[in-house]
């Protein structure tokens, strides 16, 4: 069906407006004469934005939010995650990644990249909601299964070639989890299978010290050794890089997913982000999940994001504006198997509807600014994923009310066989 989307004031990508007509056709923007649309509708001008993007995020973790506070990562991890994500059933990741992706929806997210398990659980909640990402298969092989997590990881990918919402991919956790012979073995199966690769890298402060101890040589050589950096590559966190890496990360065109918030709550550091930026590497926004973060707003990522930056290098002029409104927009099309990111005739018709008439833009004179440092997402009131509405003023394709119910339950049953 062809759209037309009237009196819209239009955002692109590098944060200017211009008032314009919007034209979708088969959920892509498309440039056509009015006439030739069966839906029309006035938007009467209000402010339309690209679907933001979440180049991070372990959806499933929404049953953990809160569990564990006030802990370092590697105690949050065997203390309270590990031991409840081995007690999960595939009910319980379905319930808990619908909740994450209507969570997202809510907040301007219209594209995740996930890491998890149960993959075809998370896909179903996704195409339930109406979102569009990459699912990768959380891959580690420390206890046991690895060949049959890989195997499951590659049968998603096939399934899933031509799917206009839902991808696979490929996402060993990390050099902790994974041997390397494991971590060799993910690698050649993104590149065989021509696939987004993601993993953990550099997030906490005692990972490099650890893995030189282990094997000898560095995280980010070995890494390099095998081909894991090239443009189809999304580095999470990369808390702890250092110069030389991150002129090899530039260098090899990976694309590094910047979480500050999840970073900060964990006690893991701030990113190096000013310099990469320097160094043009390629720089995504995450959230994270929501056990750590606690979240899934990347208004809060890029607020928080550009202010931690200014905080440690003392300089209020690092990080402009337009470059972190594109780290959560028009970056993340390198990496991903979707054109998403920007309002233009050939890419996918992603957008989200904002009541101007918030008290988070006003003025709205000084609206621009408003996006990056005030912005309340309750002034969100439609959001579009592939030329479908998925939320209007209420989520389209689920009960949320059933959904939160189902949630709750998962959640006390979860608890109980702990």
């Amino acid at each position: 069906m062809k759209k037309v989307l009237k009196n819209c004031l239009v955002v692109d990508e590098n944060l200017n407006f211009e008032k314009k007509d919007l034209y979708v056709e088969d959920g892509r923007f498309v440039d056509f004469a009015e006439e030739n649309a069966e839906d029309v509708e006035d938007l009467k001008g209000a402010l339309v934005l690209p679907g933001l993007v979440n180049t991070h995020t372990h959806a499933p973790m929404s049953l953990f939010r809160g569990i564990a506070e006030d802990v370092e990562l590697y105690e949050w991890l065997s203390t309270y995650i590990f031991p409840r994500e081995d007690k999960l059933t595939e009910e319980d990741v379905y319930i808990g990644s619908l909740v994450s992706f209507m969570e997202m929806i809510k907040n301007g997210i219209t594209t995740f990249v996930d890491m998890y398990f149960f993959q075809d659980a998370v896909a179903q909640a996704a195409k339930d909601v109406g979102i569009r990402g990459v699912i990768t298969r959380g891959l580690a092989d420390i206890s046991g299964n690895g060949g049959q997590k890989l195997k499951e990881c590659e049968d998603f990918i096939k399934a899933h070639a031509n799917d206009p919402l839902i991808r696979g991919g490929v996402g060993p956790h990390a050099l902790y989890t994974c041997s390397n012979d494991y971590f060799k073995e993910a690698v050649q199966l993104a590149h065989s299978t021509d696939s987004l690769l993601t993993f953990h890298l550099l997030e906490s402060p005692l990972e490099r010290e650890d893995y030189v101890k282990r094997t000898g040589m560095e995280s980010v050589d070995f890494l390099d050794s095998i081909g894991a950096f090239d443009e189809r590559t999304i580095i999470a966190h990369g808390t702890h890089f250092n110069e030389k890496e991150l002129d090899l990360i530039a260098q090899r065109g990976a694309t590094l997913s910047y979480n500050p918030i999840s970073n900060a709550k964990l006690g893991n550091g701030i990113a190096p982000i000013h310099l990469a930026l320097s160094k043009k590497v390629n720089v995504t926004l995450g959230t994270d999940s929501a056990a750590s973060n606690n979240s899934l707003n990347l208004f809060d990522e890029i607020k928080f994001g550009v202010l931690v930056q200014r905080a440690i290098s003392k300089d209020p002029t690092v990080m402009k504006m337009e470059e972190v409104f594109s780290m959560a927009t028009k970056n993340a099309s390198k990496p991903l198997p979707f054109e998403v990111g920007k309002i233009e005739s050939g890419m996918l018709a992603d957008l989200v509807v904002v009541n101007t008439e918030s008290l988070s833009l006003s003025p709205n004179e000084y609206m621009k600014s408003h996006l990056i440092y005030s912005f309340d997402t309750s002034a969100i009131k439609k959001v579009m994923v592939n030329g479908e509405w998925v939320y209007d003023e209420g989520f389209l394709n689920v009960d949320f009310h059933e959904v939160m119910e189902r949630f709750e339950k998962a959640v006390s049953s979860l608890n109980s066989r702990l």
